[in-house]
């Protein structure tokens, strides 16, 4: 009789083992985006006490066998990557599909607006990729020659006075993946002024624009050619639509100006202005 319950033990203990001896098969990377050349390390998550042989497959070629590989990526593409674990009496397979994505180096390069419509101070930036992907990619801008800040493909910047500036750019694509591009921008001080413009409301030239600096203030009085005043305005950026103070169109002919700033000596502008149909 206990010869019999020895055995019948034994015999439970056997298929209990084989029929709950279940792998439930993960893992994870420390990173999913990487350039070419790059190197990714993975790490088995499997729950089981009883894995004893590891198979990866890294979707490039590439297989391993241990518990915790490495892999370097050599060409850009989107790969699969997949763990096959075993122990004495069960396999699982685990596959993420399109799970690594291997990138190009970015080659890095930027444009800037200095136009009529900006104060001299003020520059529009524009950062590209030139062998983009269609990944997002992260822009970090230095304005200052010291300390990059991270930012948009667009950046506005304006610079605390004239000369020249190192301007810079690193654009991302991935874990130690990135491209550095600079460039020196003259910055002019810079007090034009049209001496023409038709407040007709056909879109084209409606607004009296002076282009400054951007960072002074400036004061702009208007006189008709008896020598009132018929409009003045302190600021930064000096705009006028042809209407008195009071918003009155004012009478087209020729007018004469004077500019000056509170902020700095030696601006001054004066001259005449055709307001024209």
């Amino acid at each position: 009789m206990i010869k019999h319950l020895i055995i019948l033990s034994f015999l439970f203990f056997t298929v209990s083992d084989i029929l709950f001896a279940q792998i439930e098969v993960n893992f994870e990377s420390d990173t999913t985006v990487i350039c070419e050349g790059g190197s990714i390390s993975f790490a088995d998550l499997s729950v089981s006490d009883t894995v004893k042989n590891w198979h990866w497959n890294f979707g490039d070629g590439g297989i391993d066998s241990i518990k915790n590989p490495t892999h370097t990526y050599l060409i850009s593409g989107v790969y699969s990557v997949s763990l096959t674990a075993s122990g004495s009496n069960a396999t699982q397979t685990k596959v993420k599909t399109n799970y690594i994505f291997v990138r190009k180096f970015p080659t890095a390069s930027f444009s800037f607006t200095d136009t009529m419509f900006l104060p001299s101070y003020i520059f529009y930036f524009h950062g590209t990729v030139l062998n983009r992907d269609t990944l997002p990619y992260k822009y970090y801008w230095n304005f200052n020659q010291s300390s990059f800040n991270i930012g948009d493909s667009i950046a506005v910047n304006t610079f605390p006075s004239f000369g020249s500036f190192v301007v810079s750019l690193i654009i991302e694509a991935g874990n130690g993946c990135q491209d550095t591009v600079s460039d020196t921008i003259q910055v002019n001080d810079i007090l034009e002024v049209p001496n023409v413009f038709s407040p007709n409301g056909d879109g084209q030239n409606d607004v009296f624009i002076v282009k400054s600096n951007g960072v002074n203030d400036f004061e702009l009085v208007v006189f008709n050619r008896w020598g009132a005043i018929v409009y003045t305005q302190t600021a930064k950026r000096l705009q006028w639509d042809g209407r008195t103070s009071a918003g009155v169109q004012i009478p087209f002919g020729t007018y004469f100006y004077h500019i000056t700033s509170p902020d700095v000596k030696g601006y001054k502008k004066s001259g005449a202005l055709l307001l024209v149909k």
